[in-house]
């Protein structure tokens, strides 16, 4: 195959995939319009550190609170935070058993997460080393992170789709609960890649590797994580002396506008800030003058990094790790997601 034919055809999928990623923002905001938003459902106070999101009901009261100590050793089976809940998925249970030789150096721990049809995915990581099995026992699949980035080691079968689908969102499900104990010198990550388009027009995303990484880990793949998680705080430290804000939408939108900036002016080609129609939907009120951003790392080889900057207590929905891939398949890498929290 000639060269030319090669940048065409890149051109192509890039082109696709970006067609098909506009098209997924304009059906899910006619749905959310039409039938899962609902104006008049009661939100959280501008005040409270959620302020702006959707409660279950009675206000700020009896509302789900992250779990700020995510499946400590021998801890009962818990539900993942209402970050699911608040965006119509139902929240996973996840029961945590780490082994006697454990450390956050070297981790022996097997998290097992229980959707809410009732299949159980189990996440067994010894050291290096992540193997996804279903409630069977069945491989799903074997993961080594390695300083490149997750390297995938064949099973012995292939799932097919819908498993790996559920694989996926159990993988997801459980992100959103480890990130729930991000520090600065640990962070929970999500990796996985996101294969071509099918006839029908679906999307493979095969689950890489989810769970706790050292600080120097995730550098070694994702190498801008101190810098934007740096800029990220310098946001937040700048909207808050800019303040008081009308509503907690407001003040998101001042920290991600100062962090688009903060990354514009670094004129860095690895780094770039995409706005986010689907992320603006979930964390706004339908407000079009919001700003929500990611930062996307991309070094042209390895795992594409994806800083997804949060500024409340929602977490990873599954139509924002959707967004991500439909964006990225072109690409063929790896995706790393990394939730980043501006600390104060």
């Amino acid at each position: 195959m000639s060269m030319t034919n090669t940048s065409e055809d890149q051109a192509l999928r890039k082109l696709r995939a970006r067609h098909a990623a506009l098209d997924v923002d304009i059906k899910l905001l006619r749905l959310r319009l039409k039938a899962g938003f609902n104006p008049s459902q009661p939100r959280v106070p501008a005040g409270d550190p959620d302020g702006g999101q959707w409660t279950d009901g009675g206000g700020g009261a009896g509302r789900s609170r992250p779990n700020r100590n995510p499946g400590g050793v021998g801890t009962p089976p818990i539900k993942t935070p209402g970050r699911d809940a608040a965006v119509g998925v139902a929240p996973a249970r996840v029961a945590t058993r780490a082994g006697p030789r454990h450390s956050p150096a070297n981790p022996h721990v097997r998290h097992t997460v229980t959707l809410a049809g009732g299949r159980r995915f189990v996440f067994q990581t010894e050291g290096a080393t992540q193997t996804v099995t279903d409630g069977a026992g069945n491989p799903v699949s074997k993961t080594v992170w390695t300083p490149t980035g997750p390297m995938s080691l064949p099973v012995i079968q292939r799932v097919n789709a819908p498993v790996a689908r559920q694989a996926f969102e159990a993988g997801r499900q459980l992100y959103n609960h480890l990130s729930v104990g991000n520090t600065r010198d640990q962070k929970a990550c999500l990796a996985f890649t996101a294969k071509e388009f099918r006839p029908n027009g679906s999307l493979l995303t095969p689950l890489s590797f989810v769970g706790i990484l050292s600080r120097a880990e995730t550098e070694k793949v994702c190498t801008k994580l101190e810098l934007v998680q740096r800029l990220s705080d310098e946001a937040m430290q700048e909207a808050r002396l800019a303040g008081p804000y009308s509503s907690a939408t407001v003040f998101g939108t001042a920290v991600h506008s100062r962090l688009h900036n903060k990354i514009v002016a670094l004129n860095d080609p690895t780094l770039r800030s995409e706005q986010s129609l689907l992320k603006r939907i979930e964390e706004t009120v339908i407000d079009f003058s919001a700003v929500r951003v990611d930062v996307l790392e991309d070094r042209d080889v390895g795992p594409i990094c994806v800083y997804d900057l949060k500024t409340g207590r929602r977490g990873l929905s599954r139509s924002r790790a959707i967004e991500f891939a439909r964006r990225l398949a072109y690409l063929g890498r790896p995706i790393v997601i990394i939730e980043v929290r501006p600390y104060e």
